[in-house]
């Protein structure tokens, strides 16, 4: 295992990249979080390439073997809301190294992170019943009552995707995303899927941006991209 693990976060949302910047940051310099991509894949040498699930449009396997295929992006990770076996064995099989579960404290996610580091496969799904999900880790739109299955599926529904592909997207039934939609929809305060789109872009997700790289294991702060 390196000296310092270099980290790259990867999701289209960099709010949700950001809480999981600050959770591996007391954790410097053992793990370093060298990069920021949002909407992009990494494009530097790291040891690890964490994927964040959270209202992943694309088909998520094929992301995975994408990831998988370039040496340079290191042991893939991902991370999940999900702590069903069932799902992370599908990523595995995609060419994952590991499969974290949000649900755990915070030294589990690290250790899962050492392990793929040091070529370990990783599966970690079962969090304790009273587990507490770190501070950092939580989904937008908490503030506003929302649950992470709802702020999920708030993040989806610019997709177009319909209500039986958003079923299979979030492994749950067709009848439950018509539930979660309408207590969306209801604390929201909104008539459709349009307007709850057009409100997580103004108030709650915000805008994707483009890649961002941070700081490289020297300490170096390397020029930021040009937006795309």
């Amino acid at each position: 295992m390196p000296e310092t693990i270099r980290v790259a976060l990867v999701n289209d949302y960099e709010i949700v990249l950001e809480g999981l910047r600050a959770l591996l940051r007391s954790y410097d310099p053992e793990i370093r979080v060298v990069e920021l991509d949002v909407e992009a894949n990494p494009q530097g040498a790291v040891d690890v390439t964490f994927f964040d699930t959270y209202g992943e449009v694309q088909e998520r396997r094929e992301r995975v073997r994408r990831l998988a295929a370039d040496a340079r992006k290191g042991a893939i990770v991902v991370f999940s809301f999900s702590d069903d076996a069932a799902l992370a064995g599908t990523f595995l099989h995609a060419g994952a190294q590991g499969f974290i579960s949000k649900a755990l404290p915070a030294e589990q996610i690290v250790t899962g992170i050492r392990a793929a580091a040091r070529g370990e496969r990783v599966m970690l799904v079962q969090a304790s019943p009273h587990a507490t999900m770190s501070a950092e880790l939580q989904w937008p739109g908490r503030d506003g009552r929302l649950t992470e299955r709802e702020s999920e599926l708030l993040a989806l529904l610019p997709s177009g995707l319909t209500n039986r592909e958003l079923s299979e997207h979030l492994h749950v039934s067709e009848n439950t995303i018509k539930s979660h939609l309408r207590r969306l929809f209801s604390k929201l305060d909104v008539r459709n899927r349009a307007q709850a789109a057009a409100l997580a872009r103004t108030s709650i997700l915000g805008e994707s941006r483009p890649r961002r790289t941070t700081t490289d294991v020297k300490g170096n702060t390397p020029a930021r991209p040009n937006d795309r």
